[in-house]
C-alpha cells in the first residue's frame, strides 16, 4: 500500500466536515392563521380570535431525519364575533406568543434536496387579552416542504395547527354561551440557514 494515498485519505477524514455530524440551524417564518373555537352561543355565533399574521422562528439540532428544536411564534389577532357570514372584529385587545419544543422526523426525500417532514410538540401559549395574561397548554402538529436555495439556505412552506382549551375564562361568557376548544390552523413561508 503506497503511504501517501493513505495519508492524505487519513488526513481528509479527520479534518474534513463529518457527514453524518449534527447541524444547528435557524428559521424565520412569515404566515397567516385561521382561527376556530373559543365560544359559541345556541344560535351559532361565535366568539374568538381572528386571522392574525403570524410571525415565527426557530433554532433546531439534528443529524439524518430527526431533529429536535424550539418554535417560538408570535401574533396579534383581532376578537371576532361571527354570525354566518358577518364578522364584526375588534383590533389591538389580542396577542400571542407561543413556544413548542418539537421533534421533527423526515419522512420523504427527493433526490433534488427537497424534503418532507412532520413536525409535532406541546404548544405553549401565552395570551394577553385586555392587558390581562393567560395560559394555555395545547398541542401542534405540523407538515413542512423544505428546498434548498443556495449552500447553506433553505426555503420552506409549513401547514400546521394548533389544539388548546378555550382562550376564553368561565367567567367570560354569559349564560346560554358555551366556551369551546381553540383550533388554529396557519400556513407559513419561510427561510432557513444552517450554521
Amino acid at each position: 500500500m503506497r503511504p501517501l494515498p493513505v495519508t492524505l485519505l487519513a488526513f481528509g477524514l479527520a479534518a474534513g466536515p463529518h457527514i453524518g455530524a449534527a447541524q444547528w440551524s435557524l428559521s424565520a417564518d412569515v404566515g397567516v392563521a385561521y382561527f376556530g373555537g373559543t365560544s359559541r352561543d345556541s344560535a351559532g355565533a361565535t366568539v374568538g380570535p381572528y386571522r392574525p399574521t403570524t410571525l415565527a422562528v426557530r433554532v433546531d439540532h439534528g443529524d439524518g431525519p430527526v431533529r429536535f428544536g424550539l418554535h417560538v411564534l408570535y401574533a396579534e389577532p383581532g376578537l371576532a364575533g361571527k354570525q354566518g357570514d358577518l364578522a364584526f372584529v375588534q383590533s389591538g385587545v389580542l396577542s400571542l406568543w407561543e413556544i413548542v419544543p418539537q421533534v421533527a422526523v423526515r419522512v420523504v426525500r427527493f433526490g433534488t434536496g427537497v424534503e418532507g417532514r412532520i413536525e409535532a410538540g406541546p404548544a405553549f401559549d401565552l395570551w394577553e387579552f385586555d392587558n390581562e395574561q393567560r395560559n394555555r397548554v395545547g398541542a401542534r402538529g405540523a407538515v413542512a416542504l423544505q428546498w434548498p436555495l443556495a449552500r447553506s439556505l433553505t426555503g420552506s412552506l409549513r401547514v400546521g395547527g394548533v389544539w388548546s382549551e378555550s382562550v376564553a375564562d368561565p367567567g367570560d361568557v354569559p349564560a346560554g354561551v358555551e366556551r369551546v376548544t381553540t383550533r388554529r390552523f396557519d400556513v407559513a413561508i419561510g427561510l432557513r440557514y444552517t450554521l
